[in-house]
This record gives structure tokens, C-alpha cells and sequence, in this order.
């Protein structure tokens, strides 16, 4: 653990993480047992006095506000919310972007997904499907030839 937070600068270690399986459940064998007051006070100061992260919903919660105030951004400079999942200037906000999109697809399919996220998404004109762009090349193909079938001139 402290390893990982010298390295990353947290304690937020993903409950299936790749490069120590046994460490990211042993995270959450920590937070459980802090949760049902079962935890040694020994450990349990141990563990704050690193920094350890208890509740990672309120986490979460700021990090999608964070994410929220990006968009915004975007939105105010370039008039839309169609951001790209590979949005190379803010890698980051392409996946949170892609992952609206995808729980907003779920909440259809009777899955859950944070309602008040939805209507403040939809609040600001989200753009909840991309259309495929076609090359520009295609497209003046495409007009060439129906010009050339239909004797435009």
C-alpha cells in the first residue's frame, strides 16, 4: 500500500488491480470492515495517518463534478458537446464523455444510472449518439457520381 501510494500519490487502489490482485481486495477487505466497525483502532490509525481513502463515493461524486466543469469548458469554446472517446488535448474527458454515453444507454435497458446526471447533461445540450463522419473525400465522391448520373452540369 504504501508502495503504490509513492508511486501514485493515493490510496485508491481499483479493487482488481492487475498488478497486485491480492492488494486492491485487501483495499476493500479494509474498507469493509471500517464500514462495519470491525476494524482494529491500531490499524485503522495506521491507515489514516497514510491518507487512506474510506468513502470512495464522495470521490467519485467530486471527480464527476470535476469532469462536469470540463465539459462545460469545452462546450463554451467550441459550441458542442461532441467530444471524440480519443480527444487528444483532454484524453480524460473523452472517456468520461464515452462513459455518460454508455450508463445513459444502460439507464434504458432498466440499468442504473444517476438520473440527476442525465437532466444536467441534458440541461446543457449533451450530445447523447455521434454520427459517424465520413471522410470528406467520400462525400465529394459520392456527389460527383450522382451528378454524373443524373447529367448535372
Amino acid at each position: 500500500l504504501l508502495e503504490y501510494k509513492a508511486q501514485h500519490g493515493h490510496t485508491l487502489i481499483p479493487r482488481k488491480y492487475d498488478k497486485n490482485p491480492r492488494l486492491g481486495i485487501w483495499v476493500q477487505v479494509q474498507r469493509r470492515s471500517h464500514r462495519q466497525k470491525k476494524l482494529l483502532s491500531n490499524r485503522f490509525l495506521r491507515l489514516e495517518c497514510i491518507g487512506f481513502v474510506w468513502c470512495t463515493q464522495r470521490l467519485i461524486e467530486t471527480n464527476w463534478e470535476l469532469m462536469f466543469q470540463s465539459l462545460l469548458e469545452y462546450k463554451a469554446q467550441h459550441g458542442h458537446t461532441l467530444i471524440p472517446r480519443k480527444y487528444d488535448k483532454n484524453p480524460r474527458l473523452g472517456i468520461w464523455v464515452q462513459t455518460q454515453r454508455k450508463m445513459h444507454r444502460n439507464m434504458h435497458s432498466n440499468k442504473k444510472a444517476s438520473s440527476n446526471r442525465v437532466l444536467r447533461l441534458k440541461a446543457i445540450g449533451f450530445a447523447w449518439y455521434l454520427v459517424k463522419r465520413v471522410p470528406w473525400e467520400s462525400k465529394i465522391n459520392t456527389a460527383t457520381h450522382w451528378f454524373q448520373c443524373f447529367n448535372c452540369s
